[in-house]
């Protein structure tokens, strides 16, 4: 039975996917997103854009992930999930990605709707036997009007492409955002 139980899990974490606690759907009347990064993964080939969404005035209104099978393939095709700015600032944050009910990645973090800066929490499973997670931080900080950046927390560096890597049981680490330790 616990063979069984393992191979299932295994089989969660392997067909883990970009959906979640989010509206698909394009992005709502009246805003505009600014590209933050790529986000790939080592078990498939699909690439997601991750924007952050802004209003006429500039304000931030939440995030937009746009997912598409692969590089090659034609942005137009891509499907689009909306994340509303209080559904990451709240207590538990948004699911970014889950397979079979099983929450894989989250985010949660404070973006002042006005500010130049916002603090986000990445949190991803690492172990799904035993239901581990492991977290890594991530700032986003607006570079000039209509432009903001994803700031490593743990080196500064700038952030334009996501690497998760998987293993058996979960999510090894999220390149370019978790620091070595936590890989």
């Amino acid at each position: 039975m616990k063979f069984r139980s393992l191979w299932s899990i295994l089989a969660l974490v392997l067909s883990i996917a970009p959906i979640g606690f989010a509206t698909a759907a394009s992005l709502p009347d009246g805003v505009t997103a600014v590209p933050l990064a790529a986000i790939t993964n080592d078990r498939d080939t699909t690439v997601s854009n991750i924007e952050l969404m802004l209003n006429d005035e500039g304000a931030v209104r939440g995030i937009y992930l746009a997912t598409r099978a692969s590089a090659d393939s034609d942005p137009s095709q891509a499907s689009g999930q909306v994340y509303p700015l209080a559904g990451i600032e709240s207590d538990d944050g948004v699911v970014l990605g889950q397979g079979k009910g099983v929450k894989a990645i989250l985010l949660q973090g404070t973006i002042p709707p006005q500010g130049d800066h916002g603090s986000l929490t990445i949190r991803y499973l690492t172990n799904g036997v035993f239901k581990h997670y492991a977290q890594c931080r991530v700032e986003l900080k607006r570079s000039a009007p209509g432009t903001w950046q994803l700031v490593n927390a743990y080196n500064g560096q700038l952030v334009k492409h996501i690497q998760v890597q998987t293993w058996a049981l979960g999510i090894s680490t999220i390149g370019n955002i978790c620091p070595a330790q936590n890989a």
